[in-house]
């Protein structure tokens, strides 16, 4: 099972060097790092690591939601400005942006939902470390989501 928090770790570092060099991360930029360093500690037992990664990718997906408010609400107040060329305003700018900001947005769920089940259900067929790299993948993929939300 050692493996198994290395590998994490090891996917942690190279999230948060690269989250580290992107010229267009937000200043308040959540990197993965913290995260893993806090569920995969030596001292936790096994059990508890697995609780702590999957406790973590549920308060992710809280602070995804209130990101996703927050973007919605910003396209609510293009909708309330007057028309003007060049720029994005009124109700019609508003609703194609919501409409795309949604689909984008269900796309990423799925894509986060397939591709993070399948490491469970396929690549580690249900082994004793496949819960724990599912929750990993489910975590980097809410702290890049969130930061691109952000931006």
């Amino acid at each position: 099972m050692r493996g198994a928090t290395i590998l994490v770790f090891s996917l942690a570092l190279g999230a948060a060097a690269e989250a580290a060099e992107d010229p267009y991360a937000p200043a308040d930029a959540l990197s993965v790092a913290p995260i893993f360093r806090k569920c995969t500690g030596s001292k936790l037992p096994e059990y508890q690591k697995g609780a702590c990664l999957d406790d973590a990718a549920k308060a992710l997906r809280v602070q995804m939601k209130a990101e996703v408010d927050r973007k919605l609400a910003a396209i609510d107040a293009v909708a309330r400005r007057p028309p003007s060329p060049g720029s994005l305003a009124g109700p019609a700018d508003a609703e194609a942006w919501r409409k795309a900001f949604l689909a984008a947005q269900a796309a990423f769920e799925e894509y986060d939902r397939l591709h993070c089940d399948s490491l469970y259900d396929f690549d580690l067929h249900g082994g004793s470390a496949a819960g724990q790299i599912a929750s990993a993948c489910k975590i980097r993929h809410l702290v890049a989501r969130i930061n691109e939300l952000r931006s």
